[in-house]
């Protein structure tokens, strides 16, 4: 399946990594992007295989959700062959209001 990153989710997946790296350096940031990597790769293989968002999910969309090294949530949706990773936050976090 195809994988598309929304705009917001890149933004949010940046200052996730900029905020790793002064905090923790630059071995957890290879760490992140090794992992985010693997999960692009996971969710385009297996789209259902993480647990639903049931609170955001509605007639016209189910959202999926997974973590990124236990501390990121990575929040997508599926439509047809297109996996769209609509937002991801940091779990520290509150989470962001609006998603869609």
């Amino acid at each position: 399946m195809k994988v598309i990153i929304s705009e917001r989710a890149k933004y949010n997946r940046d200052q996730i990594a900029r905020y790793i790296f002064r905090k923790f350096g630059l071995k957890a940031l290879l760490d992140f992007r090794k992992s985010y990597k693997e999960t692009k790769r996971y969710i385009a293989q297996h789209p259902e295989g993480c647990e639903v968002e049931e609170h955001l999910s509605d007639e016209q969309y189910t959202y999926h959700f997974t973590n990124i090294n236990g501390l990121t949530k990575l929040l997508y949706r599926i439509d047809g062959e297109t996996i769209f990773i609509v937002d991801m936050w940091d779990v520290r976090q509150e989470p962001p209001s609006v998603v869609r």
